[in-house]
């Protein structure tokens, strides 16, 4: 089975797989694209990428208006995550409290400081990213974004000028292969500096977002955690403001 969200909305497709009862895997392409596996019409897995489970499921929209979409029958295992409608409904409603909190929240690896050092605003003492914030506080991600979503509405936070993909250290295969060129990102990301140091040599950060979300949806750049990255990267986009021309 094949075909298009636009002509086959994602709740009327799982609903059509629910009702036969159709095992298998189900791709959906997109920025960020989707992997769900079913098991006798239920959701038993799946994700962005190397980002799985409710959480990566749910941060994918339910209500795409596009995106080519394959199904590959076959017998698969793991324990249902949600009995379909249950999940079809706690997806709808994570999309929604999401969408609301990224009005105000560009992305969660946007990082913020703690401004009172109070509980339980103190895990943000120095700087520490939503995503980050919800591993400390043992949460799942969209409790801590309402955390944040608060916390910046009573003055208790402030956003810092920079993100926890930052950090990060990433080598581009054509790095060191090619002889180098001027602006050439693939170059400079040598493993060797980090994307908080690219930003801080003058590569403009919504460039080098582009960048990455291409270089990872081509399959060129392969690293732990490539699928919350790309999700929040596409979240950035979409909610960060473009700087004055």
């Amino acid at each position: 089975m094949e075909g298009n969200l636009s002509t086959m909305p994602l709740v009327d497709l799982l609903e059509l797989l629910h009702a036969g009862r159709k095992s298998g895997v189900l791709r959906i392409e997109g920025r960020p694209p989707l992997v769900l596996r079913l098991q006798a019409g239920e959701v038993v897995g799946g994700g962005i990428l190397d980002w799985e489970g409710l959480e990566a499921i749910a941060a994918f929209d339910l209500h795409a208006p596009e995106g080519a979409f394959h199904f590959e029958p076959g017998l698969q295992s793991g324990k249902v995550i949600r009995p379909m409608q249950a999940l079809l409904g706690e997806w709808a409603r994570l999309n929604d409290e999401c969408r609301r909190f990224l009005e105000v929240i560009d992305s969660p690896s946007r990082v913020y400081e703690g401004l009172g050092g109070e509980p339980p605003y103190d895990v943000f003492v120095g700087g520490r990213s939503v995503r980050g914030a919800a591993k400390a506080w043992g949460v799942p991600l969209i409790i801590a974004m309402e955390r944040v979503w608060t916390g910046l509405r009573s003055g208790d936070l402030t956003p810092l000028g920079r993100y926890a993909w930052y950090g990060l250290r990433i080598r581009h295969p054509q790095a060191r292969r090619k002889p180098p060129e001027d602006g050439d990102l693939s170059q400079l990301m040598d493993g060797r500096a980090n994307l908080g140091d690219l930003v801080a040599a003058g590569v403009e950060p919504n460039r080098l977002r582009r960048y990455l979300i291409e270089g990872i949806a081509a399959g060129d750049l392969l690293f732990p955690g490539r699928g919350w990255l790309l999700r929040d990267l596409t979240w950035e986009l979409e909610h960060t403001p473009a700087p004055p021309s």
